[in-house]
């Protein structure tokens, strides 16, 4: 069953809790601070793999979580940090996020991989906070969450040339004359429902990939049929056969047809309307030399040439594959050549660096903080232990949050929120 789109949630592993330990030394209560860190929660990866083909594997299981970190131990022992997990997906899979739908990552290529969820880190142990001022400090760190993403998978595949028509214009006949795919073939009066993709060899040196895109109608850009479905497919093609029946056994035109499916691809946009094509016109082994001529004059009297096929005897199908080749060639050359205009372009190169101090701001009865590193830290600290309340306090004397928060009026008693917590502030 082929499945092209999925939704999943992803959860990264939590990082592991530092802890609170003091060496034992004989003849005294406590030694030194010992408490080790605790270990960072896994990553989530999301990979393109060649042994996957579609997503259908979604559907049983939507929910993958990395494993957590384990906390940290006595004598400075840092915890153990998870694994990472890969999930592996078709080469051609596009992430979009699942609540915003901006598209993410595109994994066009084998082994292509992105870091979906970052794991949390380990919450520091009492040793870490020592110091010549506080040389058995009771203080300690929460493992970070690890983050959660909700996501929508997009498959699209990755074919050089997509063979389009209406239904029985012998679409699925032509793939598997031309290469090794072997769709189940039949004079059905409706669609197949799987896309059909093969390699064409052209010569000993030359090879195409060529995929029958199925379920398209009149009305498919609306979402009539499965048009709406597989259309989406056709945006990664650089080269379309277009397929139509010039035989007239079924009393359809083959040029009226061919306008109602241009006019598919133009209001379905993706400037698929841009994608160069060739016109195949198929069975003409039932019917005579005369009616194909007929036929060439008619495409020709509206600037379009008709390459006529017989996809069940393979007359004309040499010819066709070795066009479309040459179509393939010269789109990859102007391709090129765009790129080397672009390299003589101005590029401006932006790092991401994180965000930097920090803000104040007044609502109604409270004083909100945001700045990264202050909520990180709130967020973290363990605030039932002894001395982490005036290790906070420090903290933010020594970032100037304290006299930001005076300048805008915070007092003795002033509720303050950062991070999601609230907290009264002591002058």
């Amino acid at each position: 069953m082929f499945v092209d789109e999925a939704t999943i949630t992803v959860k990264a592993g939590d990082g592991g809790h530092g802890v609170i330990s003091f060496e034992k030394q004989f003849g005294q209560r406590h030694g030194g601070p010992d408490g080790g860190n605790g270990g960072g929660g896994g990553d989530v990866y999301i990979r393109a793999d060649r042994s996957v083909n579609t997503l259908l594997r979604f559907d049983k299981k939507n929910t993958f979580r990395a494993d957590s970190g384990t906390k940290g131990g006595s004598q400075n022992k840092t915890g153990k940090s998870a694994d990472d997990l890969y999930i592996d997906v078709p080469i051609g899979t596009l992430v979009f996020d699942g609540e915003t739908d901006e598209k993410i990552a595109d994994l066009d290529e084998k082994g292509k991989e992105i870091l979906i969820a970052k794991g949390g880190s380990g919450g520091r142990g009492n040793r870490a906070f020592s110091s010549s001022a506080n040389t058995a400090p009771r203080i300690r760190e929460w493992g970070e969450k690890g983050e959660e993403k909700y996501l929508r998978l997009e498959l699209r595949m990755l074919a050089d040339v997509g063979i389009v028509g209406f239904p029985n214009v012998g679409k699925s006949s032509l793939i598997s004359k031309i290469s090794a795919q072997k769709p189940k073939i039949g004079n059905y009066h409706f669609t197949t429902m799987d896309p059909h993709p093969g390699v064409v060899s052209v010569d000993e040196w030359n090879e195409f990939v060529a995929v029958d895109i199925p379920g398209i109608i009149e009305g498919a850009h609306e979402g009539k049929g499965l048009g709406d479905k597989f259309l989406k497919h056709l945006t990664r093609t650089r080269v379309l056969v277009h397929m139509v029946d010039i035989s007239g056994i079924e009393g359809r035109d083959p040029l009226e047809d061919w306008k109602v499916f241009r006019n598919e691809l133009v209001q379905y946009g993706n400037a698929l309307e841009d994608t160069p094509e060739i016109i195949a016109g198929n069975k003409i082994d039932l019917i005579d030399d005369g009616d194909v001529e007929e036929q060439k004059q008619r495409f020709a009297e509206e600037g379009l040439t008709l390459h006529p096929v017989s996809a069940a005897t393979g007359k004309g199908i040499e010819k066709l594959v070795k066009e479309t080749y040459e179509l393939l060639r010269k789109q990859d050359e102007k391709v090129k050549e765009e790129e080397e205009k672009k390299k003589t372009g101005e590029y401006r190169v932006y790092r991401f660096e994180g965000e930097a101090g920090f803000k104040v701001t007044k609502e109604e009865d409270r004083f909100v903080v945001e700045g990264q590193e202050i909520e990180k830290l709130a967020q973290k600290l363990d605030f039932s232990t002894e001395d982490a309340p005036d290790y906070f306090h420090r903290i933010l004397e020594k970032r100037g949050v304290i006299g930001k928060l005076k300048d805008k009026g915070a007092k003795d008693g002033s509720i303050i929120e950062i991070g999601g917590m609230e907290f009264e502030l002591v002058l």
